[in-house]
């Protein structure tokens, strides 16, 4: 909470407010934000109770939560490595504007909300005060598991980001080896100016497979609830590794940004930096493109 939390704040006092893909850095630091007070907070108090207290109702609602996280995220992902492929490969003819990357925000919001909807028909609390772990093994649960919840949710963004790095830095190498010197080497200083940025996202993808494969690889496997015990602990484990994707972020971001560390720096020494304006998180495609004309 307190890193996502310092995220927005960063960019927020930042004076370049022209950045777009910073819209697209909130949008996730929000829906991590909404993660970690709407659904980790009661996924423990069912695990250290031994039994859910809150209702069949709240109970959807945590599991829409953690479907609707990862959902958004994935989206926002796939709206930033678009930005990046095409305004670096393209940047006279695409070029992602503040409005524009504020609507691309929103659809990636309104689409991880419409496919983690069936999370609200699949679970529910039982009469033994239990909110189930995972989808019920019947056809329904099934069919919704493998075609929403799993290839709308996961796996074609995860084909369309992959498709866009392998262009991005197929372009990269290419103007690396050939030296890239056309325009008065204006070329290859672009490309450098947005491998920086370009890497530190590439790490999100990777965090957030990595991170999220384990819980929908369970759904899918559709475990058995018999057992309390059992499967408490394995629905611990694994929505433990899909929460630390939330706790990772501002911390790549501390590692990997130099100006988020200045930004973070001003706002809890309070006084002992001065304020400036060079802790905007990422540059923009518009700066880029124009740079490039």
């Amino acid at each position: 909470v307190m890193g996502n939390f310092l995220v927005c704040l960063v960019i927020h006092r930042s004076r370049r407010t022209q950045s777009t893909t910073n819209c697209f850095v909130v949008s996730m630091a929000c829906a991590d934000l909404v993660s970690s007070v709407g659904s980790a907070p009661l996924v423990l108090l069912q695990l250290s109770c031994g039994r859910w207290v809150l209702g069949s109702d709240v109970c959807r609602l945590v599991r829409y939560i953690q479907y609707l996280t990862p959902g958004v995220q994935i989206d926002v992902l796939l709206a930033i490595s678009m930005d990046q492929c095409y305004s670096l490969i393209h940047p006279l003819s695409f070029r992602v504007s503040r409005e524009k990357a504020k609507r691309m925000t929103l659809v990636s919001w309104l689409c991880g909300a419409l496919f983690a909807s069936p999370a609200c028909f699949l679970y529910g609390s039982s009469s033994d005060h239990h909110c189930n772990f995972f989808l019920p093994s019947s056809e329904l649960g099934v069919t919704t598991g493998v075609i929403h919840l799993t290839v709308l949710l996961l796996l074609i963004p995860s084909l369309l980001i992959i498709r866009c790095y392998q262009k991005l830095f197929t372009f990269v190498w290419r103007n690396a080896t050939e030296g890239g010197q056309s325009a008065g080497g204006r070329t290859i200083n672009l490309v450098l100016r947005k491998v920086k940025t370009t890497k530190l996202f590439f790490i999100f993808v990777l965090n957030f497979l990595l991170s999220w494969l384990p819980f929908f690889m369970v759904q899918l496997w559709h475990p058995q609830e018999t057992d309390y015990r059992k499967s408490s602990l394995l629905f611990l484990a694994i929505t433990w590794i899909s929460f630390s994707s939330s706790a990772s972020k501002p911390i790549l971001f501390y590692i990997y940004d130099e100006n988020f560390r200045r930004g973070m720096l001003e706002i809890c020494c309070m006084g002992k930096y001065p304020s400036s304006d060079i802790y905007t998180i990422t540059s923009t495609s518009r700066t880029a493109g124009n740079n490039h004309i």
